[in-house]
């Protein structure tokens, strides 16, 4: 549909943020003009506490109506990004988003000039300031790790250098690796895409699945040579920065800002993977389940179970997740529910708008949702998922000031997992037929294995990679190849054959130029499934935990965040009832198969 033809009761309400494009342009000039105070705030940002407060106040504030501005342009283009208007909106406000970053850059890097003793003789001097503590201590924590002002000037001078390798792999694998030709299921000869290559890995026909398999990873062994040296240099310009500011390795350099050691990190692989005898039984079962008498690599993305064809109105599927969410008690059902009425939603396609699905907003706003829904019972996943984003906003903007009305990326997807998992267990105990929880149950398994486990295997493999680059190793695509088949053998046990091919698959991970950021999933899942436990086994204190942990925001780090809704990551105790969950869906999924 056009955009117009939408019916505006299914339409986000951005009235709310400013009544018309005329009042967002008003704002916008305003916000612009408040940058000119910036180079006055800077001269004297250090001379006294009474300075500090007041640009440290000028900077979130102004941040602020930034965002505002941002977000009312961003959800514009969003909706439609074939409007002209639209488009000329989001470019004026993406300039503002720059111009803002420019005029404030000085901040963290002249209040790293302070030492530990004066920021504390500042925050003891002035009562206001207090209220930003946490924020300029955390700034100051970078502290050991930040060059003199022309060392850092040079150092940025060299940023676009240092994403050659990830800019080249991404031209590489999206551009110029060609797979040549294999025959679909009905005989026909077609391209073979990395994009359609997932579609035929979970082909009926296993003649097919075969032959993409062998075919795609015959191009990339082909290319292997040069993905190796693109990966060594990813690993050495990692490596050198991580030395230049005072870091132990690129491992504790990408972790320090989320107050990750490298110590948890080891915990969660030693954990995860001290648990492999749980993944091994899903792949017996899978075999079972598909009748192979063997299970190869390319087989194991064929669904044990056909896709659901069940299909919902958007309205059948609010009530789902009101319904489901109902676990958490009165007050957050009743919010969401009112949210949905209110104009959170943007619900259906329509020509011009973003795919996929988002939640959005910023501090002073209501959370918003996109959606494209099309009556999928994956689209209903889908608003469990993004109204867990925007509750956790919600809760988040509501009870913290600007200046810690958010959360981290590392705790973000926690609440959206929460709410997926709340829908999935609801959706267990009131299915109607075995073949609907089997279903349900094929989901949930799919889920651990590809998040938790695929990817820990991942995260071993960055942790394995870097400290050979460490120890003065030579990555050859021989050596890579040899480290990843290792690792798959390990993780996959005799349960699937593991075909050679599968010692190429490192070439076409591209989080692996995101530098240790695999991790992060398997963290968001294992914690929700701890979150998730508590509550349904109604452990004394689990609900009030985990609302503590909404209504958070900044005020502590990532690790210390996650303690207070009661998993520690630090510990082991939230990885073992992950997998303990995983394990228990597979009973069950096994018990309701050997009815038939």
């Amino acid at each position: 549909m056009k955009r117009n033809e939408i019916d505006q009761k299914d339409k986000w309400d951005l009235s709310t943020v400013y009544p018309d494009a005329d009042s967002w342009k008003q704002a916008f000039l305003t916000t612009k003009q408040q940058l000119s105070v910036f180079p006055e705030l800077e001269k004297n940002m250090l001379d006294s506490a009474e300075n500090l407060y007041q640009t440290t106040r000028q900077i979130i504030e102004t941040g602020e109506q930034v965002n505002r501005v941002y977000t009312y342009a961003h959800l514009k283009y969003s909706e439609d990004t074939t409007n002209p208007d639209s488009k000329k909106l989001m470019g004026e406000a993406q300039n503002l988003l720059t111009a803002y970053s420019e005029a404030t850059a000085f901040f963290n890097t002249d209040l790293l000039r302070l030492t530990p003793d004066q920021l504390e003789a500042f925050l003891n001097q002035h009562e206001q300031l207090r209220e930003y503590e946490i924020l300029l201590l955390e700034t100051c924590r970078w502290q050991p790790h930040i060059l003199s002002k022309p060392e850092e000037k040079l150092l940025s001078a060299f940023h676009k250098e240092r994403e050659t390798a990830s800019d080249t792999y991404e031209t590489l694998t999206s551009a110029d690796l060609k797979f040549g030709e294999i025959l679909n299921e009905e005989g026909e000869s077609v391209e073979l895409t990395d994009t359609n290559y997932t579609l035929f890995l979970r082909s009926d026909n296993r003649l097919v699945r075969k032959m993409a398999f062998k075919k795609l990873y015959a191009a990339y062994e082909s290319h292997k040579n040069t993905f190796a040296s693109l990966y060594a240099g990813q690993l050495e310009a990692e490596k050198v920065i991580a030395k230049v500011r005072n870091f132990d390795s690129a491992l504790q350099m990408s972790l320090f800002g989320d107050h990750v050691t490298p110590e948890i990190y080891q915990n969660i692989i030693d954990s995860i993977s001290g648990h492999l005898d749980v993944l091994f039984r899903y792949y017996r079962l899978k075999k079972k389940v598909l009748g192979l008498k063997e299970l190869h690599i390319y087989d194991i993305y064929l669904a044990m179970l056909p896709d659901s064809e069940k299909k919902y109105t958007y309205e059948q599927a609010v009530e789902e997740v009101l319904s489901a969410v109902k676990i958490f008690g009165d007050e957050y059902a009743a919010i969401l529910k009112q949210g949905y009425a209110s104009g959170w939603v943007d619900v259906y396609p329509n020509e011009g708008k973003v795919g996929g699905a988002f939640s959005g907003g910023c501090a002073t706003t209501n959370p918003y949702i996109l959606l494209n829904f099309q009556n999928t019972e994956e689209d209903v996943s889908t608003l469990a998922h993004e109204s867990g984003h925007s509750m956790h906003s919600y809760f988040t903007r509501k009870y913290n000031p600007l200046q810690y009305a958010d959360y981290t990326i590392f705790v973000a997807e926690v609440p959206s997992t929460v709410n997926e998992l709340v829908l999935a267990y609801y959706r267990l105990e009131h299915a109607q037929t075995r073949e609907e929880k089997l279903s349900i149950l094929n989901h949930l398994l799919e889920l651990y294995k590809a998040t938790i486990y695929r990817q820990i295997m991942f995260a071993e493999f960055e942790k394995l990679t870097h400290e050979l680059s460490e120890q003065g190793e030579v990555l050859t695509a021989e050596l890579l190849c040899n480290q990843y088949y290792a690792l798959n053998k390990k993780y996959f046990g005799n349960e699937v054959v593991l075909d050679q091919e599968i010692a190429m698959e490192w070439m076409r991970v591209p989080h692996f130029y995101y530098n240790f950021y695999v991790y992060k999933y398997a963290v968001g899942l294992t914690a929700a499934s701890h979150i998730v436990k508590r509550i349904r086994n109604h452990e004394p204190g689990a609900l009030e935990d985990y609302f503590a942990f909404l209504k958070l925001g900044t005020k502590k780090n990532p690790i210390e965040s996650l303690k207070i809704a009661g998993v520690d990551m630090t510990k082991t105790d939230a990885f073992d009832s992950a997998v303990e969950m995983f394990s228990q869906l597979l009973d069950q999924f096994e018990t309701l198969w050997d009815e038939k």
